[in-house]
């Protein structure tokens, strides 16, 4: 196909119906950008011949050097299907656990994806969160079965056990998608109903949901090789010939059928009686029997022959080819061509923009937190126009969802322009000119060889001072960020004047209605447009709704993400849905001190150039950045060092975030041998922690206990909540959907407080409990708990009215009031930094049993300020109670995947064992020798940990990290072997360090505090190898 004009494509922007738009999801490897590939080259931007090689969307050098994608990019590509000409813009995205922030910036923008699937490999895990996030984001997903030439050529399946293993795969796909949906409907039932026995899943309808090769959304293909097929497509093929219409044979040839030559139908049952079903005997027997006389025979002399059978014209270079992968690229890319049935899958299924479904248009433009009849009528009525994706609209609604960086030298305006005719011959006359004028100075080079000499000196110092001029000028802005946008209502223009809505905007405040007074909303001005083309842009000067686009002149306004509207009443679109959480810290400084601004502007730049990279100053003044794993981390360094800072940079060893807890004591000691508790042991006084303030006359009495994990795991879910619950400006009603969540959540907790353990010193039922909770920690949205067990009444904290403020709450017959906000900050101060190395609390309950102040003729202000010393008071009282128990750290954890072959198992279990890991399963693969290993690794052991492995294993095992939770390191950090048992099997000087205390002692020399260690720990273990003669 010829290479089509940009301006072919402008006209079809605005023609809706012929619009799509689409993102390619899968795990790491599996084809999406070699299937981009086979795509872009029916446009003619590359050869046929290139395709899959070239990985024209892979725009970075990195990218190609690794061999995978580190961002999305877009392209927009023109495809004719029955008579009608379609727009589709593609948008490539990454499978890379590291870089699933770019999918989901991929996703908000499409209406459909493309969801590829390694049919050797099988359903990833990143399969399953792309699948999940399609199913949130509520897109429309077509599936791509990818390699089969791997089953032919590697596996050597025969074509009946391949399509065994096929159904095996779409069984797998369909199975999560089933998963993902009933969890979706279960989580929304509702359970209040008692009366009411029946499962929610019973009545919704899930008929459209699964891929079912008969209803044309599932393509069989080898992308490498360029070749795919629907089922619709042999159906077309074979009808005539086997008597069946179009449509009945699309119906029956993938299944359990098998065709009757005698009756000339076909018949269910073909494995029930020992028959080839028709999906195997039409389809598979074609195509095996193709690659077995091209790729495995290499039979040349047959081509001709099949060529004329299949009614393919095969040109002269063709026949010649030695390879056989390129014979049968040439062969079957003719007669099965890849982007025909790609596309033609693409136009049938995936929604065109103004058919945006109504859940959909509401999840993205109504936050999930707030009730429609709160919103103002304008605010309604903007759904409509979203819904109708109308260009005509005077409502004018884009999403930004990235910030992508674009050298100067790629802007369409600093592009060389192609020379005309006129031009060309104007240079070559100037050309000939100039030789002309050189041939006749070349004749009186003898007599003026001095002066030239002297001249091209000059000219030389004169050009080099040029150049030194325009340097530093290229150097100030060597990238401009273009805006990666959708525009969902009304046509953007050039030079147009929106509203910027940053995330707290909110229609519903009137003041955030009124231009002006608007308080997260900014007047911007819409810069040039363009229309991503993989590594190039293209001018436009209009962009209708429904379609992707570029802006430009945004980047001093919008860091990440932003909603874009001509109207104060849109509200701002919901936060993308990410994948994984950043997690793994680095600390970053310029080689060169005097480099720091270098590295402050590189870092902005850097933070708005990566979608999930967090970008901030530590306490210690040190520059970190936040990364999903190694391979971003040296994604965020190299951007950092050859882009943005260009200066060379020192990265610290990663900086990782530990919990501090604590857990019921003991029942049995290190080599598992009961410990028998005297009475002394039994003496819960000894627990509670005892403080009084500097002036004696305040005392405080607190004990702590460990949370149940159903309360930690609560409190932990509903975090965002009440973090935005104490962010509340004080005296202001709940609404009545947080009043009801407040209440759910109460009851939920009364619940999982069945479980806590107070050892006899209060009588209170768990309900009374919860009515007693003071305040959560740390910042009032942590897993613990500060609980009132004395006589003082504290502020209700389930209160569904107005939040009131400390000056409400003092009153004359309480002292005690006047200092609540003080003793509650000691809390706060305590589980934001714990006692073992000064990392946040988590699962612990703080009970005070006594407050009490001394009022009587005293002046409680005698040492100072007395709400600072109850405050001082709080923090160590609580700290005390904390190491009144036993200490435990918590580490975070990892979920690592890995692919991997028998051979290489035992090498790859002894790389996880070294690093403390624990394997969850090890299952074979079917269909392939290779075993699917899940295994949870401490995040702090995982540094380097893909660079070992691929050594131990010879490059055959490739893990994939992604945070999972966090988990309690059941050692002591100060334990020390002391019966006798523990002496003899760890020894005297205990010779297996204490894991607890090594990961404790690291935080602690990296937040200089003291670390207890002695320089010579056994003197007899030291021993001179070599004596000075």
């Amino acid at each position: 196909m010829p290479v089509v004009e940009g301006s072919d494509l402008v006209q079809l922007q605005r023609r809706q119906q012929q619009v799509r738009n689409i993102c390619i999801l899968a795990h790491v490897d599996h084809g999406k950008t070699t299937l981009a590939d086979s795509l872009v080259a029916s446009n003619g931007i590359i050869s046929q011949r290139m395709a899959g090689k070239l990985r024209y969307l892979d725009n970075r050098p990195d990218e190609q050097e690794r061999g995978i994608t580190m961002k999305s990019s877009s392209i927009s590509l023109y495809c004719q299907d029955e008579g009608e000409d379609y727009l589709v813009n593609l948008i490539d995205s990454p499978g890379h656990v590291d870089f699933s922030s770019e999918v989901s910036t991929a996703v908000r923008l499409c209406d459909g994806a493309i969801v590829v699937v390694d049919v050797v490999e099988g359903v990833g895990p990143q399969t399953r969160a792309c699948l999940k996030q399609i199913y949130e984001e509520q897109l429309k997903p077509v599936l791509v079965l990818n390699k089969l030439d791997r089953l032919i050529l590697e596996k050597q399946l025969e074509p009946l056990d391949a399509y065994f293993h096929l159904m095996q795969i779409l069984e797998q796909v369909n199975a999560v998608l089933g998963s993902i949906f009933a969890s979706d409907i279960l989580a929304r039932e509702d359970i209040t109903k008692k009366d009411n026995y029946e499962s929610a899943l019973e009545e919704v309808d899930d008929s459209e949901l699964y891929f079912t090769p008969s209803t044309g959304n599932v393509i069989f293909c080898s992308a490498y090789d360029g070749w795919a097929f629907s089922v619709r497509d042999f159906a077309a093929m074979y009808a005539k010939r086997l008597e069946i219409e179009t449509k009945d044979l699309e119906q029956v040839l993938w299944g359990d059928f098998y065709y009757n030559s005698k009756k000339k139908e076909a018949l269910p049952g073909a494995q029930e009686k020992a028959k080839k079903p028709m999906f195997v005997q039409f389809v598979l027997e074609n195509i095996w029997s193709l690659y077995d006389i091209i790729a495995i025979r290499k039979d040349k002399e047959k081509l001709p022959g099949i060529a004329e059978k299949l009614g393919l014209k095969l040109a002269a270079r063709d026949l010649r080819l030695t390879d056989p992968k390129l014979q049968i690229k040439a062969v079957l890319g003719q007669w099965l061509p890849i982007d025909r049935s790609v596309l033609h899958m693409v136009v049938q299924h995936v929604p065109p923009p103004h058919k945006i479904s109504d859940e959909r248009a509401q999840r993205l433009l109504y936050p999930a937190n707030v009730e429609l009849n709160t919103l103002p009528e304008e605010t309604l009525k903007l759904k409509q126009s979203f819904i109708s994706c109308d260009a005509s609209s005077s409502n004018v609604i884009a999403f930004v969802s990235k910030m992508t960086p674009v050298h100067v030298s790629q802007l369409p305006q600093n592009r060389p322009k192609r020379l005309t005719d006129q031009e060309l011959q104007q240079r070559r006359d100037e050309v000939r000119r100039r030789i002309e004028e050189r041939k006749q100075q070349s004749e009186q080079a003898a007599l003026e060889r001095i002066s030239q000499g002297v001249e091209q000196l000059s000219t030389q110092v004169v050009e080099e001072k040029e150049a030194d001029a325009v340097q530093p000028d290229g150097e100030a802005n060597e990238f401009v960020f273009i805006a990666f946008a959708r525009v969902f209502s009304g046509t953007l223009k050039r030079g147009m004047e929106l509203f910027n809505l940053s995330p707290k905007h909110d229609p519903r405040q009137p003041a955030h209605r009124k231009e002006g007074e608007a308080p997260y909303a900014s007047r911007v001005t819409i810069g040039d447009l363009y229309m991503f083309m993989g590594g190039e842009l293209q001018l436009l000067d209009e962009v209708p709704a429904g379609n992707i686009v570029g802006i430009g002149g945004l980047e001093s306004h919008i860091i990440k993400t932003a909603t874009l509207s001509s109207s104060l009443d849109c509200t701002s679109f919901s936060e993308l849905s990410i994948m994984a959480t950043p997690i793994l810290r680095v600390a970053i400084e310029p080689v060169q001190p005097q480099d720091m601004p270098k590295l402050v502007k590189g870092l902005k730049l850097l933070n708005q150039a990566d979608a999930c990279v967090q970008v901030s100053l530590a306490p210690t003044g040190e520059h970190v950045i936040t990364t999903l794993g190694e391979v971003h981390v040296e994604k965020c360094v190299h951007d950092l060092e050859q882009s943005y800072a260009k200066i060379k940079v020192n990265v610290s060893k990663p900086i990782v975030s530990f919990r501090e807890t604590i857990v019921p004591a003991a029942t049995v000691d290190m080599v598992n041998e009961a410990i028998v508790k005297t009475a002394e042991d039994k003496d819960i006084s000894k627990k509670i922690a005892t403080q009084q303030t500097l002036n004696k006359l305040g005392t405080l009495k607190v004990i702590a206990t460990p949370l149940p994990t159903e309360a930690v795991e609560l409190l932990e879910k509903h975090g965002e909540f009440f973090k935005e619950l104490s962010a509340i400006p004080r005296n202001q009603l709940l609404s009545e959907k947080w009043k009801t969540l407040l209440a759910s959540i109460k009851v939920k907790l009364i619940a999982a407080l069945q479980d806590l353990q107070l050892f006899g010193l209060s009588s209170l039922t768990p309900e009374e409990l919860v009515n007693r909770v003071w305040a959560l920690g740390p910042r009032n949205c942590g897993t613990n708990i500060l609980l009132n067990l004395s006589d003082y009444e504290q502020p209700d904290f389930w209160s569904g009215n107005a939040k009131t403020s400390d000056t409400d709450i003092r009153s004359a017959s309480d002292p005690r009031k006047d200092f609540n906000s003080s003793l509650v900050n000691g809390f706060q101060l305590t589980s934001g930094a714990g006692p073992l190395c000064e990392e946040p609390m988590t699962g612990v309950c703080f009970a005070v049993l006594e407050w009490s102040i001394q009022t009587e003729g005293e002046d409680l202000n005698a040492r100072g300020p007395f709400s600072g010393q109850v405050l001082t008071a709080a923090k160590e009282v609580c700290r005390q109670a904390f190491q009144n128990q036993p200490q435990r750290l918590v580490t975070p954890m990892y979920s690592c995947n890995i692919v991997v072959n028998a051979e290489m198992l035992g090498k790859m279990y002894a790389v996880i064992g070294r690093r403390h890991g624990k394997i969850l399963s090890g299952d074979l693969t079917q269909g392939s020798g290779n075993f699917a290993v899940t295994c949870l690794l401490p995040v702090i052991e995982s540094f380097n940990f893909a660079q070992e492995m691929r050594k131990q294993t010879s490059g055959l095992a490739c893990p994939q990290l992604m945070f999972s939770h966090w988990e309690v390191i059941d050692t002591d950090p100060f334990w020390l072997p002391t019966t006798e048992e523990e002496l003899m099997h760890f020894g005297e000087k205990a010779d297996s360090a204490n894991r607890a205390k090594l990961y404790m002692d690291s935080v602690r020399r990296r937040k200089g505090l003291f670390v207890d260690e002695q320089v010579v720990e056994h003197a007899e273990k030291q021993r001179t190898l070599s004596k000075n003669k």
